[in-house]
């Protein structure tokens, strides 16, 4: 998901469509996500990076319907929306939302426009946010091209440093390094080194939730990014969640010994800039190697903890 070119989508909208809170939604299994939203003074209780059971969200008619747009005029009197607890839990009294969708067909997620009270959306207001929504599958299947790791599916080093800043104010990051990848590669050549970058990619993202952003940076390095992540005891939860769930081959089809040594920085205490915020954590990193690897230790200004 591109959070600038979410932004830049949204003010557009915003010129054409005024007085509604406007969101980008991004649809992943279960959960309906919020990437970036702007809100015109319906007051309505919606944030960036807030995340809802899909099924609690008024984007599941379009998720689990034709596919289509869909205008709701009065949220409060339609006989699907008056039941969901949104209707009055976030005081929404009107709807439009569209699909986005990526190239193959599979659906990206939404972009929608709320109202605290009843509005009078028309076809005109759909094939505006049509159009929008058009534009900005181009830019994500753009995106999925070119800042995406061919490898492991994951985001690239590019991507991270293009959209960092527009991600989230607070949050942490982690660094994490293979222990042992060297000597997969030299014992079983670069072809079995590649299904273990796989499959490390594939354990990053059952690991973390659809918020967090999993980035292989290069060779046998990654990083997590943890958008409003704040909580200490999550961090250490998902510190050692992270180091077992990448120790554990015995179900691997070649028999190798690989662990990880993981660095967590968190910001902006310990700083705003992603090249600072990445420096601090390949200390921690290296700090977690010198304690015995397959661990991991935060840093911590002057000091590094675990």
């Amino acid at each position: 998901m591109t959070y600038k070119a979410a932004t830049d989508l949204l003010e557009l909208v915003n010129s054409s469509i005024e007085g509604k809170m406007l969101f980008i939604g991004n649809i992943s299994e279960d959960t309906f996500s919020i990437i970036k939203s702007i809100d015109n003074g319906t007051g309505i209780p919606i944030r960036e990076n807030q995340e809802i059971g899909l099924r609690e969200s008024y984007c599941q008619q379009i998720f689990f319907g034709n596919r289509e747009p869909l205008i709701i005029n009065d949220s409060k009197s339609h006989p699907f929306t008056s039941k969901l607890a949104v209707t009055n839990d976030l005081n929404i009294q009107s709807y439009i939302g569209v699909p986005i969708f990526y190239k193959d067909g599979e659906m990206f997620g939404t972009l929608c426009a709320l109202d605290s009270k009843p509005s009078y959306f028309t076809k005109k207001d759909i094939d505006i946010l049509v159009k929008y929504s058009n534009l900005f599958s181009y830019v994500i299947e753009l995106e999925k091209q070119l800042k995406t790791d061919p490898l492991t599916g994951l985001y690239n080093r590019s991507y991270l440093a293009d959209n960092f800043e527009f991600i989230a104010d607070r949050g942490a990051v982690m660094l994490l390094d293979l222990d042992g990848f060297k000597e997969v590669n030299d014992t079983y050549g670069h072809e079995v080194g590649d299904l273990v970058l796989k499959e490390v990619g594939n354990r990053l993202k059952q690991t973390i939730d659809p918020n967090a952003l999993a980035i292989r940076m290069g060779g046998d390095e990654f990083v997590l990014l943890l958008p409003n992540q704040t909580d200490e005891n999550l961090l250490k939860k998902l510190g050692i969640q992270l180091t077992q769930a990448l120790s554990d081959w015995t179900t691997f089809e070649y028999s190798i010994e690989v662990s990880s040594s993981v660095g967590i920085v968190q910001y902006p205490q310990e700083g705003t800039e992603l090249s600072t915020l990445l420096k601090k954590a390949d200390h921690a990193m290296y700090e977690a190697k010198r304690n015995g690897k397959n661990t991991f230790c935060f840093y911590v200004s002057t000091h590094l903890s675990q």
